[in-house]
Parts: C-alpha cells; structure tokens; sequence
C-alpha cells in the first residue's frame, strides 16, 4: 500500500492538508488565470428554478520522469458533464482543444506559406 503523499490529492482540502501544499498552490494559480483570461468564470447569479448545474472538480497530477522523481505539479478544474443528457441538458457541445501534432502542422503551414498575423 502506498503512504499518502505518495497518492494524488482529490481534493484542493486534500492539498492544503499536504507538506508539498505550496506546490499544488502553485499549480492551482495558473489554471485560475487560465480561465479568468478565456472568461469562463462569470460573475456569481441566482440559478434559475429548473436549471440543473453541471458540477466540477480539481484533478490534480504530478509529472513525473523516467526516474519517477516529481518534475512538476499540474492542477485543471473540470466539469462532470457526464451528467448532461443530450436534447435535455444541451443540444451542441465545443472544447477548444487542440492536439500537438495538430498545432505543429499548423505552425507549419504557416510558416511555409509566410502567413502573419496582423
């Protein structure tokens, strides 16, 4: 069985109850900004009677090398849209998700053709 700090937190309360505290708290800060800057969070509103929210959570995750010594700490807050039922809940969906191999293709292309931004 493995000693707990060994296991990743599930919780930010989780987190806080932790020697490496400081490092999760710094992983935390940068998905905040994150979606602060792509205006995810709003301002807080009265839910409207009917209208279920999709809850969240933290996942937290320590990358780890081929040695598995810690090289870094990463935090995202993700929504449980699993809950949502298609026609119900929602009728389209988007993530504006980009793979790597995608977005070096791109860069590319971009680069090729002498594209710029204006």
């Amino acid at each position: 069985m493995q000693h707990d700090e060994d296991l990743e937190p599930k919780s930010v309360d989780e987190c806080r109850q932790r020697n490496d505290w400081p490092k999760w708290k710094d992983a935390i800060q940068p998905e905040l900004t994150s979606l602060a800057k792509r205006e995810v969070l709003g301002p807080v509103v009265q839910i409207p009677n009917g209208v279920k929210l999709v809850d969240y959570k933290w996942v937290f995750v320590r990358k780890r090398n081929d040695k598995n010594e810690v090289q870094r700490y990463k935090a995202r807050l993700v929504a449980q849209g699993f809950s949502q039922r298609l026609g119900i809940d929602y009728e389209e969906t988007y993530s504006p998700v980009m793979d790597a191999i995608t977005f070096r293709y791109l860069i590319s292309f971009a680069a090729h053709k002498s594209l710029t931004c204006i």
